[in-house]
């Protein structure tokens, strides 16, 4: 419970929630936003993100408003506009010098953070020692800090909610741009990361969708944003089947709308994935550097992960530029038939 003089949880007006970055971070928070709503019904509950990822939360029911984060203001500008309201529980599920800055500048009168278990993840990446092994989903990370005031519910799962502008969007840039779409089931394939580690080779994922999509008369959509658009590029010109190619094409929120359009999603360990997940799109993804141990992996969700067993791995916490041991068995050790096995069991199932 609240300590003495604090109000109880149902009795809350005011509550933000800061999470700046990044795509999957910001999904990933959702569960704890409709956790606040459903035990917190009278209380107004503010978001903190950045602004390339505002369409992640613009139509979530459970966020009342939401503030843009722009790194090119200084924080005290930003911290101006938080000033103007009191808030009972200010909650940083991001941890960073920024994050903690913006929290403890609110005049606040409960602040609470998340744990980032950075040592007990670093332990793992640097001494192979794994205090992990419970596998605690990043969600219920961020809902502990509500667990020691006494919210003890069950995490419900993601959500991402599109609007109807997006819908309608999506299907006239379908119409004009993918008529073949239109009496096919749809394969999502999203062959980038952020990190160079974590991207499995864009061959592997062309023979992939040629062979899944031609077995099940599909049509093949890719998905990233432009630092993904050279990946996607190759792997158009790999596939000999009706593709459509939006990587860098499309706002976040008409991703999102194509995404909800698909039966199946092929990835990386990547933001991506998560969207999918909370979209109830089910999900292949493949983690290399990488592993579940860390929490980051779809949560709730009708999803496969494959990877690959090697003595080096994981080498990171989120991967890297380049492998540390110039092999990247971790990816390369994964076969296109295995991954084409799982996504056909995967696409059967659904």
């Amino acid at each position: 419970m609240f300590s003495k003089g604090f109000p109880v949880l149902a009795d809350l007006r005011h509550v933000l929630i800061i999470r700046l970055s990044s795509l999957g971070d910001i999904v990933l928070t959702t569960p704890v936003l409709r956790l606040l709503r459903e035990h917190c019904p009278a209380a107004r509950i503010d978001v903190l993100v950045k602004a390339a990822y505002q369409d992640l939360l613009r139509a979530h029911p459970c966020v009342d408003r939401l503030f843009l984060f722009d790194a090119r203001q200084s924080l005290w500008a930003t911290l101006r506009v938080l000033r103007q309201t009191r808030y009972d529980v200010v909650l940083d599920l991001h941890r960073t010098p920024r994050s903690c800055i913006l929290s403890q500048g609110l005049a606040a009168r409960q602040r609470l953070a998340y744990r980032k278990r950075t040592l007990r993840r670093a332990l793992l990446v640097h001494l192979g020692w794994n205090t992990l092994r419970a596998m605690t989903p990043v969600p219920e990370l961020y809902a502990a800090p509500l667990r020691r005031l006494g919210l003890q519910a069950p995490l419900p799962a993601l959500e991402l909610h599109v609007d109807t502008e997006s819908q309608e969007a999506v299907q006239q840039h379908l119409t004009q741009t993918f008529p073949e779409s239109f009496d096919r089931p749809l394969l999502a394939v999203a062959p980038g990361a952020r990190w160079h580690t974590k991207r499995w080779p864009v061959d592997r994922f062309a023979s992939v969708a040629q062979e899944l999509a031609q077995q099940h008369q599909a049509a093949v959509v890719i998905l990233g944003d432009a630092h993904d658009a050279p990946l996607a590029q190759e792997l158009y010109q790999r596939l000999t089947l009706p593709v459509l190619n939006s990587a860098g094409q499309l706002a976040l929120r008409h991703t999102a709308a194509l995404l909800q359009r698909c039966r199946l999603l092929l990835c990386n360990d990547s933001g991506l994935m998560h969207m999918a997940a909370a979209l109830g799109v089910p999900v292949v993804t493949i983690f290399g550097p990488t592993v579940q141990e860390f929490g980051f992996y779809p949560f709730h969700a009708r999803a496969q992960v494959v990877s690959q067993e090697v003595p080096c791995r994981p080498c990171s916490n989120k991967g890297s530029q380049r492998c540390p041991r110039g092999h990247h068995d971790c990816m390369r050790r994964i076969t296109s038939e295995h991954v084409f096995a799982v996504a056909q069991q995967m696409w059967e199932g659904i």
